[in-house]
């Protein structure tokens, strides 16, 4: 029976009873994970480079190309001593950019241009590469500043820049249970010959 419109409702005769929520299936619950450990493997990249960052300005540009087009994010960040000024919804589209080039069949590439207190300008870059970040040498981020991508025609560098042979980003470390203290990666389900 409809209540008269003109009858005045209590709130409770107003609220809408919430629908019986059901368990998600093995495949959705597996997929979830997975996407969680996805995103908490790029967070823990992300900060494992921050964290290798000296003092200076910094501007982190990350690219991820996937099978539905190219993704670029940039931030601009600060070092000072322990210090780091950062914006966090920056870090946070970079972290996702960063996680999106570590799904399967797609790549990506992080590059950090420094200017140092010393007035020195210099950049250094990293592949996404078997679910991490690898470091490029000095002479494959000079050939990505001085190669134009599209026509492979070259191209002068930017004046005063150095290019520097990246840092090993560490993983996060495993503590005496085997387990590791960063967060879970998904299964490396890749065959041995394949794996790092």
């Amino acid at each position: 029976m409809h209540p008269d419109p003109g009858d005045s409702l209590s709130v409770d005769q107003m609220r809408w009873s919430t629908a019986p929520v059901s368990a998600p299936d093995t495949a959705t619950s597996a997929a979830i994970a997975e996407a969680h450990a996805l995103l908490d493997r790029a967070t823990d990249a992300y900060m494992a480079l921050v964290n290798l960052l000296e003092d200076g300005e910094h501007r982190v540009v990350v690219v991820a190309s996937t099978a539905q087009g190219e993704l670029t994010e940039c931030q601009e960040l600060t070092v000072i001593g322990d210090a780091v000024v950062i914006d966090e919804s920056e870090s946070l589209r970079v972290t996702v950019t960063v996680a999106a080039a570590m799904v399967a069949c797609s790549t990506g590439s992080v590059v950090v241009r420094t200017s140092a207190p010393n007035g020195v300008e210099s950049a250094r870059g990293w592949v996404v590469r078997n679910g991490w970040l690898r470091p490029l040498s000095e002479s494959r981020i000079r050939q990505a500043y001085t190669v134009d991508a599209e026509t492979g025609a070259p191209m002068d560098p930017p004046p005063g820049l150095e290019f520097r042979q990246a840092e090993r980003v560490p993983r996060p470390e495993a503590d005496g249970s085997g387990e590791s203290t960063g967060r879970t990666a998904p299964p490396d389900n890749r065959p041995p010959n394949r794996r790092d």
